[in-house]
């Protein structure tokens, strides 16, 4: 199951930053922690054309600026291009969700991917630690023999 995250209106709602760079960018950092999580795509519009220099993607985490068209648009460009594979919406926009719900995907509000997002980033965080550990440990001027 995909995410296709309205990335303009989650800010709006989570943070109220919709036009901040620095917010866009640290909401691709965060998708990408559940992406990871969850071993899933994530696909992030926001509306208006791109900032110089934002990369169109972060590992499992794409990103498109929608230019002079509605993001709105363009998430359900994709939806429909791909009908037989599963999609999670995400949006607090109540047009969009009717929209999109028609395409049978389930829809997620702004506020229900916080919560996946910060599971996200708590299990991110718990995987590295034990990654630098292993690290650590695996090198054998780090071991010592009692």
């Amino acid at each position: 199951m995909s995410f296709v995250v309205d990335g303009s209106n989650v800010l709006g709602h989570l943070s109220g930053a919709r036009e901040s760079v620095e917010a866009k960018r640290a909401l691709v950092r965060s998708l990408g922690d559940l992406a990871r999580g969850r071993r899933t795509r994530v696909y992030c519009f926001f509306d208006g054309m791109a900032p110089d220099g934002f990369a169109r993607s972060l590992g499992a985490v794409t990103v498109t600026f929608s230019g002079s068209r509605p993001a709105d648009d363009a998430i359900l460009d994709l939806v429909r291009s791909r009908a037989g594979d599963s999609w999670v919406v995400v949006t607090s926009d109540a047009g969009l969700a009717s929209r999109a719900a028609g395409r049978k995907v389930r829809i997620l509000r702004a506020e229900q991917l916080r919560t996946l997002m910060l599971e996200a980033a708590s299990s991110t965080e718990l995987a590295t630690g034990v990654d630098e550990w292993s690290e650590f440990f695996s090198d054998p001027k780090n071991r010592h023999e009692f």
